[in-house]
């Protein structure tokens, strides 16, 4: 039996591939957008005289300039949002938070889905057991012309993660874990499927898992569905799944590598500033000043993250000196944090809560770093200028880390405050 990867696209091939060769064209299930990628496209889809083929199946948000900062980004946004009118294109998702939530927030991703996105986290999707993949901007042209793309089947690495997950350390661990083992490029185009045999890792972290893998260079995560697959679809869609036995994990020859990851080895991780890949533990990061902590991104702005910095905060104060920026990754993280009254809990503390969009992971606004600041971000990526000045530093870690962050005014491990 083939890999997961390998079956769920060759389910939506239009056609078999030809005889020894890597690439089969598909029929995606969904195309996922924002203005930021969408607008480079419209007007070379003008030019070729061409519409969106089938504009039912854009999966199409508005993130990124959300509310636009300035007169540049309005443009942009403008132009965009007249061409989601003009083709026809669903505006259910505007303004409802950052594309790559939303996804795994829909009922159409799912084990077997088959997702191709202008975006390169679009990755995320793929912690419910689909194909879910960033592609270039041609390719991205192109589907919107035709409903098709070309893509190589990547080769698979089944990755078993077992052990029980120790006390304080999540999701956003276990993906920074990956890009230690794999580093920005190890990943090689391949797709990473995880089995997931540990005790304690949530879907949320499975979606900060998958949502990273395309930072070490893999084509796609995914992990193979299972009974926690299947109660989260039951809860997120109100009616069970159904079996997810075909959605099971490929033969052994499936796999060019089989890698098994003990978790309970784990302890807090961070990610230095310049890499992703740069990760030691958090104790051992240099215990330097921080000016700011983000919690937010698609990486690290669900209710569980605002649920560890509210824990970490509880009975404690943001040190002297640091801003602690909030930004839920969708409105649906926003008001399940407002009925669990984590809002409250986060502003009486003095954290700075924003609106759900991408914000300052891009280095877009509501939280730019200024020459010589020191950030600590829930979010996947901290080259040099990601967010603001090329001075800044930026480290990666959990939201549990980050909060311990603004608590000691320094990068620590979040276990020498928490006990």
């Amino acid at each position: 039996m083939k890999s997961v990867t390998e079956r769920t696209l060759r389910s939506r091939a239009v056609a078999p591939p030809e005889p020894g060769s890597a690439y089969m064209c598909i029929e995606p299930d969904l195309i996922l957008g924002h203005e930021a990628t969408i607008a480079l496209l419209i007007k070379r889809l003008r030019a070729a005289g061409r519409h969106v083929h089938d504009p039912s199946r854009c999966f199409f948000a508005a993130d990124h300039f959300v509310p636009p900062a300035t007169a540049e980004r309005a443009a942009i946004l403008r132009q965009y949002l007249n061409f989601v009118e003009e083709e026809g294109i669903s505006t259910d998702l505007l303004y409802q938070g950052i594309s790559h939530q939303l996804l795994v927030e829909d009922y159409r991703c799912r084990p077997g889905a088959v997702i191709c996105g202008a975006d390169s986290h679009t990755t995320t999707g793929g912690a419910i057991g689909s194909f879910s993949a960033g592609f270039g901007s041609t390719d991205v042209l192109g589907l919107l012309a035709t409903g098709r793309v070309f893509v190589r089947v990547p080769e698979a690495v089944r990755i078993d993660l077992v052990g029980d997950i120790p006390e304080g350390v999540v999701g956003k661990d276990v993906a920074l874990e990956m890009m230690r083992r794999f580093g920005e490029g190890g990943g090689r185009y391949r797709a990473l499927e995880f089995v997931d045999r540990s005790s304690g890792l949530s879907m949320s972290g499975r979606m900060t898992v998958a949502n990273m893998a395309v930072d070490c260079g893999a084509k796609n995560g995914l992990f193979v569905p299972d009974a926690a697959t299947r109660q989260y679809m039951t809860t997120r869609d109100g009616a069970d799944p159904g079996p997810l036995d075909d959605w099971g994990p490929g033969d052994a020859d499936a796999y060019v590598e089989h890698q098994t990851w003990d978790l309970s080895a784990l302890s807090p991780l961070i990610a230095r500033p310049g890499s992703p890949a740069d990760v030691v533990p958090a104790g051992q990061a240099g215990d330097e000043r921080v000016h700011q902590v983000f919690v937010g991104s698609c990486c690290g702005g669900r209710v569980s993250d605002l649920g560890e910095v509210a824990e970490v905060l509880r009975g404690r104060s943001i040190a002297r000196g640091v801003r602690l920026v909030i930004t839920p990754a969708s409105r649906q993280v926003y008001q399940d944090a407002l009925a669990q009254g984590l809002v409250a809990e986060l502003v009486a503390a003095g954290a700075i809560v924003t609106s759900s969009a991408c914000g300052a992971c891009g280095g877009i606004d509501k939280g730019i770093l200024a020459q010589g600041e020191v950030c600590v971000s829930t979010s996947n990526r901290n080259f040099r200028g990601r967010m603001g000045s090329n001075e800044a530093r930026i480290y990666l870690s959990s939201a549990r880390t980050a909060a311990a962050a603004a608590v000691a005014g320094r990068v620590i491990d979040p276990r020498e405050i928490i006990t």
